[in-house]
């Protein structure tokens, strides 16, 4: 093989692509407008929660202890007080609002208000849920505040609307609301019996998620979501990017007539797949770099714009730039697959139909890649590109423990078998006429990628 002969077919391929506007947008100019696009809707949706706020109708608010002025530092948050004088917590304020220690609002959750309602059957409370007057309803048994006093349990019910999503969110903050007043009703019992308030916890049991602060728990979530997502996406483009370029390169050459030019110039078949298979490379890695490069800009200047939540360290940002590295066998084999499967189609328009068995291939192993619970170990080392999306997630995992590099030569030679197959059969289909020059068959019948027809 002459590489000489490589370098000038594959720089001739890529200056060609060059001077094709659609590749360049969906290399380029797609990813710069898709990913303010999601910017933008995330905070829509983060701006639009804030601003909804979640309306918790109190049914038989009457039978509630009662907000005295003795229990006034109450109002303010602190339970101490009530526990002290042994008096039950009020669930609700002087202004028929949950008391703030209750009702505190998450960053990420939508404000909670209460409402008293009059009416106390399930009937005029379920038409109240439907007319969406209110997205949940508190109902507090009769003598709740009397059977408190005597020791009893008296219940306390949360209604809401099936299938209505704001009523879900209701759902979950009231339980919460009623949780934390349970908690210091309970407290007071205790106090009562001389007892501890932690009397029933025995053993205090501390994980690393109860020193964390809201914030902190929200930017480590975020963070495990992007360490998943991102070698998602990078994946996704790198495909794009080669697929257009591959169908190009093959049916586009038959479409335009230059196949037949090519083949009867001095290079071998090996070394026309040899240069639209480097050509095709450059395009998919480029796409990955562009790509990570704004995924870079976007995790360096989001700690700037909300030190508050993205300053816990996202991501790794030199695993991240690590991935570049990483991204070459696949944008390697996503090149090789696109050229074994273009050379079959006759028009773009056909290439296009045969590129689809590549995605219901590609899509279920990245997809599995994303399952919670899988990571990089002696069985997903072997499975095909699935074990780079795995390998490209550690990468940008901020871990304490030391980078799985034995699994390294396993996650690459299988990706390096895999792209030399695929070359292997994209050369068998460059030496068969047959499949060369479909377009000048005579006959009743021609053969496809799908069969005879």
């Amino acid at each position: 093989m002459r590489w000489s002969v490589v370098r000038l077919i594959a720089a001739r391929e890529v200056r060609d692509q060059l001077r094709d506007r659609r590749t360049l947008f969906l290399i380029l100019g797609l990813p710069v407008l898709m990913y303010p696009l999601f910017v933008g809707v995330g905070i829509l949706f983060v701006t639009a929660l804030k601003e909804k706020k979640l309306v918790i109708g109190v049914a038989g608010a009457e039978y509630l202890p009662k907000p005295t002025a003795d229990l006034t530092p109450l109002l303010g948050g602190a339970a101490a007080t009530a526990q002290q004088m042994g008096a039950y917590p009020p669930l609700l304020g002087a202004d028929g609002q949950f008391l703030p220690r209750y009702a505190a609002d998450a960053p990420d959750s939508a404000p909670l208000g209460a409402r008293p309602l009059d009416a106390q059957g399930d009937e005029q409370l379920q038409a109240l849920l439907a007319a969406r007057q209110v997205d949940a309803v508190v109902v507090v048994e009769p003598g709740t505040a009397e059977k408190l006093e005597r020791g009893e349990r008296p219940v306390v019910r949360v209604l809401g609307s099936d299938g209505v999503e704001n009523s879900k969110l209701a759902v979950q903050r009231a339980t919460g609301v009623l949780n934390r007043w349970a908690a210091d009703v309970k407290a007071v019992r205790f106090f009562r019996a001389g007892k501890p308030p932690d009397f029933d916890h025995p053993v205090d049991v501390r994980d690393p998620q109860s020193e964390k602060t809201s914030e902190k728990k929200i930017a480590d979530e975020l963070r495990d979501m992007l360490v998943k997502v991102i070698p998602f996406l990078l994946v996704m483009w790198m495909l794009t990017g080669a697929i257009y370029p591959a169908i190009d390169m093959t049916a586009g050459e038959k479409e335009r007539g230059t196949m037949e030019t090519l083949l009867i110039s001095p290079a071998e078949r090996t070394e026309i797949v040899a240069g639209k298979f480097v050509a095709t490379t450059c395009f998919a890695f480029g796409t990955a770099l562009w790509n990570v490069l704004l995924m870079v800009f976007a995790v360096a200047v989001a700690p700037v714009l909300a030190p508050n939540l993205f300053g816990h360290g996202l991501i790794s940002l030199p695993g991240l730039a690590a991935c570049v590295l990483a991204a070459v066998p696949l944008a390697m084999l996503f090149a090789a697959l696109a050229l074994s499967l273009g050379i079959f189609a006759r028009s773009t328009k056909e290439g296009n139909y045969y590129m689809v068995p590549l995605f219901f291939v590609v899509l279920p192993l990245a997809y599995w890649s994303m399952t919670p619970g899988i990571e990089l170990n002696d069985f997903t080392r072997w499975v095909p590109m699935a074990n780079a999306l795995l390998f490209q997630q550690r990468l940008m995992s901020v871990r304490p423990d030391p980078f799985p590099w034995q699994h390294a030569p396993a996650v690459f030679g299988t990706l390096a078998l895999c792209v030399a197959l695929a070359l292997w059969a994209a050369v068998a289909q460059f030496h068969r006429e047959g499949v060369l020059f479909r377009e000048s068959q005579g006959g009743a019948r021609k053969w496809s990628l799908f069969g005879r027809r």
